[in-house]
């Protein structure tokens, strides 16, 4: 079953939102949903629900594990919002240290248990990654059926593009083997908080929107509510469904469930119900938000 991952180079980028939002959409598709704190942050939960005095996680004691596949099953929760979840868990920073170092040198602790997760039938999980180049992607990243990386219109944004376009980001083994990884349509550039305050903010979207049309996903707009909902632990569909960014979420999950079923050999395992969410909502095209790049984007898309 499908693996849609949100990763970045950078943090601050909108990964753990994204991924809440997008988990809870495919669910109301009609998915079997799991989502994957894979970052020492562990905010994901607090989006579900996640009582913020509860340590205890998956990532936190897989290395403790004599079976990876009984770990995830032991520490998933359920939402009320009908997804299911597993938190990293709560660690110093000596813990989380400790986590990479077993990681790099037992990847495949993480890898036997996002596989067992899939092999579940009617499962699609969704996995928030920590920043940067991290042992936890390079352990899922072969398990994965698209990647995407959310980008600001920031100054930021333009230094890590070719970072994103050689898939250096992703880290673990040879530069080749990455690249080889991320290669037949895995890896998807979106731009989030598209339209925020400031006419540099705007020139850096167009730019970056340019420069990678050929794995532009789409756009999720600027919306005060998105962190008005994350501080009230709540998510945008039920905070504030009639919002921009709620609109744009559903609009993502929708291209997601398209991308999956195009490339997918499970194709047909993708709810039915899925294709309701795909007539609904179509993911905010850069070219209707800023109808000048329209051209650029087309002929970029084309190649």
């Amino acid at each position: 079953m499908p693996l849609i991952c949100f990763a970045s180079p950078s943090g601050g980028v909108g990964r753990t939102t994204l991924t809440a939002n997008v988990a809870r959409e495919l669910s109301r598709a009609g998915a079997r949903v799991i989502a994957l704190d894979l970052d020492p942050q562990n905010a994901l939960g607090t989006h579900f629900g996640l009582d913020l005095r509860d340590a205890f996680g998956f990532l936190a004691t897989l290395r403790y594990a004599a079976d990876p596949r009984a770990a995830w099953r032991a520490a998933l929760r359920s939402s009320p919002s009908g997804v299911s979840f597993l938190p990293y868990g709560q660690l110093g920073m000596d813990g989380a240290n400790a986590n990479s170092a077993s990681l790099i040198e037992q990847p495949e602790m993480l890898g036997t248990a996002v596989a067992d997760m899939l092999s579940v039938s009617g499962v699609t999980v969704v996995a928030d990654l920590p920043a940067g180049a991290s042992p936890a992607l390079a352990a899922v990243l072969p398990h994965a059926d698209i990647v995407i990386v959310p980008l600001l219109p920031h100054p930021a944004s333009v230094a890590q593009l070719p970072g994103i376009e050689a898939g250096r980001f992703a880290g673990g083994g040879s530069q080749a083997a990455v690249k080889s990884r991320l290669e037949a349509g895995k890896l998807r550039v979106l731009m989030n908080q598209w339209g925020a305050p400031g006419k540099l903010a705007g020139i850096i979207a167009q730019g970056v929107a340019q420069q990678m049309a050929g794995r532009l996903f789409g756009a999720v707009r600027y919306d005060e509510v998105v962190p008005e909902a994350a501080a009230a632990q709540r998510l945008l569909v039920d905070f504030a469904p009639a919002s921009a960014a709620a609109q744009d979420m559903a609009g993502l999950a929708a291209a997601i469930v398209t991308q999956i079923n195009a490339t997918s050999r499970d194709r047909q395992e993708v709810p039915a119900r899925s294709q309701q969410l795909r007539n609904a909502y179509g993911l905010t095209s850069l070219a209707e938000i800023m109808p000048q790049i329209q051209s650029t984007v087309a002929l970029k898309a084309d190649r």
